[in-house]
């Protein structure tokens, strides 16, 4: 996303609204399927309210549900995984964007 949005921001266009629809629908189905998957797997029983927070507002309700989800004296540690794997998608935003721009 990060590359396309520098593609467009160097060639001063603004980014269709197909694109921004599309890649937040990726976004969502991929948190969905990855918070889906992880629940499975450490057999944490989903609530109705908590999957519509995941899709709806991501930042919020996935520090809930990994806080939820771990055991006490995990919780800290995978929040700060939580974190970290957040700091390092912003990064590759940042240097997607970069890598757009110089492309034009």
């Amino acid at each position: 996303m990060g590359l396309v949005g520098g593609f467009f921001d160097a060639r001063n266009l603004s980014e269709p609204t197909w694109w921004r629809l599309f890649s937040s629908f990726l976004v969502s189905v991929s948190i969905f399927c990855w918070y889906r998957a992880d629940s499975i797997q450490k057999e944490f029983k989903r609530t109705f309210w908590l999957n519509v927070g995941v899709v709806a507002v991501a930042p919020l309700a996935i520090p809930l549900y990994v806080f939820s989800s771990n055991e006490k004296g995990l919780r800290l540690r995978a929040l700060g995984r939580v974190l970290g794997y957040s700091v390092l998608l912003f990064l590759m935003g940042v240097v997607g964007g970069v890598i757009g721009s110089v492309i034009s």
